[in-house]
């Protein structure tokens, strides 16, 4: 049976809603046995079990894995009344690599320049390199990637230290073309209500909510449990609702 020490002292409630909150857990990074090879789009079926948002298309391999992850996180939310884990949907499955994820690439590039002025100034992407940013850039290591990453440091008002800090971040959040897991049909994202600054908001895939859903009772058993159904985020300090089945093979 898989437990949770609760600290009740620390509980919340708002619109009914109850949610206990937890000191932020250790964090931990997985890149062993991701998914990469790309599905045919023709086989995927959408996932109607546990926490089914009726429009999440997996691979049928993970149909019934990610049933039992879902169904043991949200009896355990039932359990504790815990509206975090109760509101807990798999919200996306599998997204194409098509050009649309090329488009949002370049589109995080931008933002992720403009939301960091102390980082980055008043320097600006170089807009001769965006059609290459939206191409296939391959995974990390590729030489298409490195080779992109090389024209972005060269450019002007860019040096490879900054390019660095753009990619340290941007990778992180958001993958380039040939890069997409999400495009192997074994990998999910959830997501679900969180206490935040007095507030109960959706996470909906948003970066900037993961320090807060690490501490709510949804983000503190996935980070501890996950890997008990062979599910696991690439970096739960960035997504710690990213899931990735790791016997995918």
């Amino acid at each position: 049976m898989l437990e949770l020490q609760l600290d009740t002292k620390n509980l919340k409630t708002i619109k009914d809603h109850q949610y206990y909150l937890f000191p932020s857990p250790a964090k931990h990074t997985n890149q062993k046995d991701r998914p990469t090879k790309y599905v045919d789009e023709k086989i995927l079926k959408t996932y109607m079990g546990k926490g089914s948002n009726r429009s999440a298309r997996l691979h049928p391999d993970v149909l019934t894995p990610a049933n039992m992850l879902m169904s043991a996180l949200l009896e355990y939310g039932d359990k504790i009344n815990d509206w975090s884990i109760r509101s807990a949907v798999i919200q996306s499955g599998y997204r194409p690599d098509d050009p649309s994820q090329g488009r949002n690439y370049l589109r995080i590039i931008n933002m992720t320049i403009a939301s960091n002025p102390k980082i980055f100034g008043n320097v600006k992407f170089p807009g001769s390199l965006d059609t290459e940013a939206q191409s296939v850039l391959g995974r990390r290591g590729d030489a298409r990637r490195t080779a992109f990453q090389k024209k972005v440091a060269e450019a002007p008002g860019w040096t490879q230290a900054l390019a660095q800090q753009l990619f340290n971040i941007v990778d992180n959040a958001y993958a380039p073309r040939g890069s997409n897991p999400h495009a192997t049909g074994f990998v999910f994202d959830l997501d679900f209500s969180i206490y935040y600054n007095g507030k109960e908001i959706n996470l909906g895939a948003n970066t900037a909510y993961n320090r807060d859903a690490l501490k709510s009772a949804a983000g503190t058993w996935l980070n501890k449990y996950a890997m008990h159904f062979d599910f696991d985020s690439y970096d739960t300090g960035i997504e710690v609702w990213h899931l990735e089945y790791r016997k995918w093979k």
